[in-house]
């Protein structure tokens, strides 16, 4: 795939996402933490394209930015253009670089601020492999939004397809977030007659047209937006906003596992406590996963691991287990399509069993 990046490096937020209890980082590093996290999916690219505009307060670090996009993707994989496109000339223009890579897939994603969290990338290339090989231009794989993707799967009645890691549906979508054929991508393009027309993501296209997709939802979150779901009412205290790991830029993470205390040095993981930090400082943890969950992107950046020999391994796993449970059941408003998920239309439970690491849910 061609993974291609589109955006304007800004503090100055069009809407406002609710962090709850966590910091407000600069969005420099959230940008530079985002891209980092896109460092395991190299072996699946063929070019990372990136074209930054470096706006407001952060005009000055281009090349701070440069170096750090340097550090990270090969230089026969990596383009860099210090401007962001905002209209159709610069789009087909786009095209142009895009169609002359000898690659079928292009991830428009559009937004520095959505963090691959998979501890590897077999569930990403299983869906990757899904799109390319589908007969239809508009199959696509939506990568993030991950409780509102897998309740939609189970509400519009999705083919799940166990051995590729995923569930398919047919659904209207213009989100950036999608791998799609280049195939579709051009015809994206083709509907835009307005040369004046401010287009820098392809929900820009929701004035000019709202296409039918075949969506492939990932039965694992693949993605996750940096400051979470509040938009759509999801509870932070089981899919939370994220943070930077103290140390992830000196590469020297330190990470607790399976501690009471809450350490602002480190990053805490423990799925026994009963609240996540983002919403409290009591009884709570940063994550509730286990060791075996830690981000791909992260693994390189530990320096060390403190594990609580005291707490039982399965009862961590088990507990791991049902918040992964509770992910896929939180309640979801979506006001855009007049609908609520709730407890009426929760995915199956054994759609996830393949990612669990103690217990093996049904709905009985």
């Amino acid at each position: 795939m061609i993974v291609w990046f589109n955006c304007k490096i800004s503090d100055i937020r069009l809407s406002h996402q609710n962090r709850f209890n966590l910091d407000n980082p600069s969005r420099v590093d959230v940008a530079k933490y985002s891209f980092a996290s896109f460092e395991p999916l190299i072996p699946l690219t063929s070019k990372f394209i990136f074209n930054l505009e470096m706006a407001d307060a952060h005009k000055d670090q281009q090349q701070e930015m440069q170096e750090w996009l340097e550090s990270i993707f090969p230089a026969d994989k990596l383009i860099m253009n210090w401007y962001r496109c905002d209209n159709l000339a610069q789009w087909n223009e786009m095209r142009e670089l895009i169609n002359s890579i000898d690659d079928d897939l292009i991830f428009p994603a559009g937004n520095e601020d959505h963090i691959f969290l998979d501890s590897n990338i077999k569930v990403f290339k299983n869906c990757l492999d899904f799109v390319k090989n589908s007969d239809a231009y508009n199959t696509v794989f939506g990568t993030s939004h991950w409780p509102e993707s897998i309740r939609s799967a189970s509400y519009y009645n999705a083919s799940v397809y166990k051995n590729k890691n995923c569930a398919m549906f047919p659904m209207q979508n213009n989100d950036a977030l999608r791998v799609m054929k280049k195939e579709f991508f051009n015809w994206y393009i083709d509907q835009i007659k307005d040369p004046n027309m401010l287009i820098f993501r392809t929900e820009n296209w929701n004035s000019v047209v709202l296409p039918m997709n075949n969506i492939v939802i990932p039965m694992k979150e693949q993605f996750r937006h940096f400051d979470g779901y509040s938009h759509v009412n999801v509870d932070p205290n089981i899919v939370a906003p994220l943070t930077i790991p103290p140390g992830f830029f000196q590469n020297s993470i330190t990470v607790k596992y399976g501690f009471d205390d809450l350490d602002p040095t480190c990053v805490n993981i423990n799925p026994i406590k009963q609240n996540l930090s983002a919403v409290s400082k009591s009884d709570s943890t940063d994550y509730k996963w286990c060791l075996e969950d830690i981000p791909a992107f992260w693994q390189s950046r530990i320096k060390g691991t403190v594990v609580n020999e005291n707490v039982e391994q399965d009862v961590l796993r088990e507990e791991r287990d049902k918040h992964l449970l509770l992910s896929t059941r939180v309640k979801i408003d979506w006001p855009h399509f007049n609908i609520t998920f709730d407890e009426s239309n929760y995915p199956p439970a054994d759609w996830i069993n393949d990612y669990t690491l103690a217990l093996e849910f049904n709905d009985d």
